[in-house]
């Protein structure tokens, strides 16, 4: 299927280069959880609140997932649905005794206690599934074609970087009901609270909502998918996190040195959002030198998400081509700290040993290095800690769902690049050479109406090739 976006969007691309936006001062927009994805996916099929709350150390990290949750339409009809559906198939017997019970004692599906609450809320939202069968696998295709209808509408309640796919999955129930229904039933242990999903050939993984990571590896896995995406999920361990707050509340005066050729930006201001704001208040200037040529421009723009921390961006210009003089330059700048800016403490951000040299000749100064994981070599993070230096890992700090940081970067470098690749000029101009071309004389009325018609509503295409090709309407 081809992709299409109107050129009409196109326009609202105009961040420039030396982007002027408000500095961040306030956290609350970040998200610090790992568990929406999990609480979410737990509130869809039908568990409990009392039974999600119990899990969490804070029980309150449910009470804002709900909130937003009670109020779509479509999460809340695929909860109930998903509850029935559960229900019908752990209770399968006696169900359909009572389906096939036509004596004073028949009581109607929607009338039993197992049931009633979850129809009261469906009936509501007119949603209605009763067939008057006392089959439940009609019940079953009934309640798996409202699931169907609604699924895809509940895409906007995950973060961009989750493959849905393996979401909706969950909520898709094979053809065959019966033979479903018989494998929930003999593994029901392995589902969370005893609540349905798509699951291909269930095991005993745990509890699988416990956090995001633990949900997410399960329904990868289920889809013929290994999750990777670890660092959307997994943040900084609470030692790691004791160890840099401890380093901090010692010191006087800190100053951060960033290499920007050995180090990301987004995963920095990561780190930074981990710190609390009296710990902010320690740190007088970050510093980044960064070779404009090799480097990611992200840099620049850093200063807008640091909570008001001063940046300082020094750019290094190469001598030669193979050599870059950031690591000298970032010497100098700690030594010159040290000596006349009366700076106690340093964070070094780098994954680059070319600044050991610092380090071992300021013995009156405390050094917090900051390293990635699969930049830094072994033999120096074994010098690191033989000398007794605290190293930490950039890349263990939770990447917020919604990265404003990278969001700004990206559509920063997406409106140039594509002012560098697309231009047609002025849109009457190019509606004028076209009718030159076709040496034909047109009314005003006409022109007006021929533009409407088909320069207005040029579409930009995505072909089968991955190729931008434009499509001009009415072919």
């Amino acid at each position: 299927m081809t992709k299409r976006i109107s050129l009409e969007d196109l326009k609202d691309i105009v961040i420039e280069e030396n982007i002027d936006l408000p500095e961040i001062t306030d956290k609350s927009g970040y998200r610090k959880y790992s568990k929406n994805i999990a609480l979410t996916v737990g509130f869809m099929i039908g568990v409990s609140e009392d039974a999600l709350m119990k899990r969490l150390d804070n029980p309150d990290e449910y009470l804002p997932v709900k909130e937003t949750l009670e109020k779509n339409e479509d999460a809340v009809a695929i909860r109930h649905l998903n509850n029935i559906r559960s229900n019908l198939m752990l209770h399968f017997k006696e169900v359909s005794r009572n389906l096939r019970n036509m004596n004073t004692t028949f009581v109607p599906l929607d009338k039993t206690d197992l049931f009633k609450e979850d129809f009261k809320v469906l009936n509501r939202m007119s949603v209605y599934i009763i067939t008057g069968n006392s089959d439940i696998n009609e019940y079953l295709k009934r309640i798996n074609s409202e699931i169907l209808k609604r699924i895809d509408r509940t895409e906007r309640l995950f973060p961009e970087w989750v493959r849905f796919r393996h979401i909706r999955a969950m909520f898709i129930m094979p053809v065959n009901t019966e033979e479903e229904s018989k494998k929930f039933q003999a593994n029901q242990s392995f589902y969370p609270f005893q609540r349905y999903f798509n699951w291909r050939e269930p095991c005993d993984c745990g509890y699988i909502l416990a956090t995001d990571q633990d949900l997410l590896s399960v329904i990868y896995m289920n889809g013929n998918e290994v999750f990777t995406d670890n660092d959307r999920v997994c943040d900084a361990s609470d030692n790691v996190k004791n160890n840099i707050n401890e380093f901090i509340n010692r010191s006087s005066k800190i100053q951060v040195f960033i290499d920007g050729e050995n180090a990301d930006p987004y995963r920095f201001a990561s780190a930074i959002e981990s710190l609390k704001d009296h710990e902010i208040e320690k740190i007088n200037k970050i510093v980044v030198y960064y070779d404009s040529e090799h480097t990611t421009k992200a840099w620049t723009m850093l200063k807008h998400f640091t909570y008001g921390i001063e940046v300082e961006t020094v750019p290094v210009e190469r001598i030669v081509e193979n050599k870059s003089l950031v690591d000298h330059r970032l010497v100098m700048g700690v030594s010159k700290a040290i000596y006349k800016d009366d700076v106690d403490s340093v964070i070094l951000v780098s994954s680059d040993s070319d600044f050991w040299s610092v380090i071992d000749a300021s013995e009156d100064v405390r050094y917090l290095v900051m390293v990635e994981s699969e930049k830094c070599g072994h033999e120096f993070k074994t010098l690191l800690r033989d000398k007794d230096v605290f190293y930490c890992y950039l890349d263990k700090f939770i990447t917020p769902d919604d990265d404003r940081f990278f969001n700004i970067v990206f559509r920063s470098e997406l409106e140039k690049i594509i002012s560098d690749r697309f231009f047609l000029g002025n849109a009457r101009e190019l509606l004028t050479s076209v009718l030159r071309s076709c040496r034909a004389g047109v009314s005003k009325a006409e022109e007006d109406m021929l533009f409407d018609k088909y320069i207005k509503t040029l579409t930009l295409k995505i072909n089968s090739d991955g190729e931008f090709v434009l499509e001009i309407a009415g072919k």
